[in-house]
């Protein structure tokens, strides 16, 4: 089993360091044709596209990282990415209290922050109903995160790209969470 799991694991890291390269070398080529194109950009220097190109660089990295590591130990990256969120989250919750934004955003991280750590504790502990609550949550977090991206980036002042990366992980802790589904199958 241990040798079918590494064999998994190679083949997995394969893929993705070709899908990767594949991608970063499309964006390199589709920003430089981009930003070549464009005469109304303005103070854009070289420094600004080697930025954004670093940024994808980083996004898909750090996306493909997790999902290889995902394929060795699906449920214990689900877990772990899930109680980073979650104190990410309540530190997120704090700083907009903070900033004196309007209570819907802070009291919305702060639930979230207090769930996915709890929700992971519990399901690492073979609760089905926690995992199943905890995958939901996951999935309807990186959708949320997904769409709200922009608004994260202009709040935070980062790239586009930058901001993606929490729901890219989000959605790989998804993803774990139903591979571990067989852990689940006959527990209460």
């Amino acid at each position: 089993m241990a040798a079918a799991r590494h064999k998994q694991m190679v083949q997995v890291a394969i893929l993705t360091a070709i899908t990767l390269a594949v991608l970063n070398a499309a964006f390199f080529f589709l920003s430089d044709w981009y930003f070549g194109g464009r005469k109304s950009l303005n103070g854009v220097t070289p420094a600004d596209i080697n930025h954004v190109r670093f940024a994808f660089l980083l996004f898909t990295g750090s996306i493909g990282a997790a999902s290889i590591l995902a394929s060795a130990a699906p449920r214990t990256v689900g877990h772990g990415i899930a109680l980073v969120m979650g104190l990410v989250s309540l530190v997120a919750s704090i700083a907009a209290f903070a900033h004196g934004m309007t209570p819907v955003l802070p009291m919305t991280l702060l639930i979230i922050g207090g769930l996915l750590p709890m929700l992971a504790m519990f399901s690492m502990k073979t609760s089905r109903a926690a995992w199943s609550f905890l995958t939901a949550l996951c999935g309807v977090y990186a959708t949320v995160l997904l769409f709200g991206a922009p608004k994260v980036r202009g709040l935070l002042d980062i790239g586009l790209w930058t901001a993606l990366i929490v729901p890219g992980l989000l959605a790989v802790a998804t993803v774990s969470l139903v591979m571990s589904r067989a852990d689940y199958r006959d527990a209460t």
